[in-house]
């Protein structure tokens, strides 16, 4: 479960990710996928995702396999897969640890940014590195 990815989060699945079908509601999904992004950015970029140089979302996609439940053990694991000129790739798995199975997957396409300038800018040569040595080291795992 979860063995390509660098970075883990496990937690229970709060009453309130939880809607009037009685399950996880997508929108939850992504939420915890954006808290992983801001995750990986602050432990690899080493600086506030709300700094001047960040990044912004331009694509956003999720494919839902199976439910989940309140108080369900889950596991969301995220990795950057493509890095571009000015923009890479996050993918995301979210699975039920206590059913031991997929939930859902997903990717989003960042684009890096410079706040001041309110431009674009090429992926910093310093992220790139960062992510090939975040990439190869062993997994970090976060409650």
């Amino acid at each position: 479960m979860l063995t390509d990815f660098p970075l883990v989060w496990r937690f229970s699945v709060p009453f309130a990710d939880i809607d009037m079908m009685q399950h996880v509601n997508n929108v939850a999904y992504i939420r915890w996928a954006e808290t992983m992004r801001a995750e990986y950015f602050s432990q690899v970029m080493r600086s506030d995702i709300n700094g001047v140089l960040g990044m912004i979302q331009a694509t956003i996609d999720f494919s839902y396999e199976r439910q989940l439940s309140y108080r369900e053990r889950i596991a969301v694991g995220c990795r950057i897969s493509r890095i571009g000129n000015k923009s890479f790739d996050f993918d995301y798995e979210i699975w039920s640890a206590t059913q031991e199975h997929v939930a859902a997957r997903g990717r989003t396409t960042m684009v890096a940014f410079d706040f001041v300038s309110n431009s674009t800018v090429a992926v910093p040569e310093e992220w790139r590195e960062a992510i090939a040595a975040y990439q190869r080291g062993p997994q970090q795992t976060f409650s």
